[in-house]
């Protein structure tokens, strides 16, 4: 029987595990159970990509010592979407930003124009009590519309690039020069895999997450990709195994 593994914490599944006339297989370790045909499609989406041709937004490209892979995560749809959600959020929590920052100088006695708001509350400026609470209070508003920002300039001009050579490896996401930057080294990867995590959240939704996995020798795991497009991740892992072993 073919050897198949469980998609939730990638433990294989033994044979007496697997029932064929029932399409079930259980996995012990997780006390989950899958369908045996969804598995024996899953087990190996790695295959040999050599005369495949890569999706279009990925590339490759041979370097002075090594190699580099790139994936675009471009989308209109998903930028202007993003957009529309981030002008509307932003443009109500800059009310109360414009407000708030008005109050701040004005307690540090800066002399502010006519036209600039002046928060008042009864009948009184605003005191240093609640013009700090109010700043803890916007913080994590401020926080998700950096993030819609964030999103849509991935949407727009995003990329993911994998650079490896004989000593180190360095996975990059973001737009232009900034972005994340992560090292490792390439004879230290054991395997790579695709990782597929279902869950369903508190309105009983199905979410599933999709993820690239380098596998270290020691045990550590570098995940990343679950911004890119499913055609798009198969082919960069496929490419990785292809190149890491």
């Amino acid at each position: 029987m073919p050897k198949v593994s469980c998609p939730e914490c990638q433990t294989e599944i033994p044979s007496i595990d697997i029932n064929v006339s029932t399409d079930l297989a259980l996995c012990r370790h997780c006390d989950t159970t899958h369908a045996f045909s969804g598995l024996l499609q899953r087990r190996n989406p790695l295959r040999d990509i050599k005369n495949v041709k890569p999706p279009s937004g990925v590339w490759e490209r041979a370097t002075l010592d090594g190699i580099s892979y790139g994936v675009s995560h471009r989308s209109v749809v998903g930028a202007l979407g993003t957009l529309a959600i981030g002008l509307f959020w932003n443009g109500i929590v800059s009310v109360f930003v414009l407000i708030n920052v008005s109050s701040t100088l004005n307690l540090l006695g800066v002399t502010l124009p006519e036209w600039f708001p002046a928060p008042v509350m009864n009948e009184q400026s605003m005191g240093w009590g609640m013009n700090l609470f109010l700043w803890l209070f916007l913080t994590p508003f401020l926080l998700v519309g950096a993030g819609l920002i964030g999103t849509f300039f991935m949407a727009l001009a995003g990329r993911t690039v994998v650079r490896i050579n004989t000593n180190e490896g360095r996975i990059f996401t973001g737009v232009g020069p900034i972005g994340r930057s992560r090292k490792f080294t390439p004879h230290n990867v054991r395997r790579v895999t695709l990782n597929h995590t279902n869950w369903r959240d508190n309105d009983g939704d199905h979410r599933t997450k999709q993820e690239i996995i380098l596998e270290m020798n020691n045990g550590d795991l570098l995940k990343f990709g679950t911004g890119m497009k499913e055609e798009h991740r198969t082919y960069l892992a496929a490419k990785l195994q292809n190149t890491l072993g």
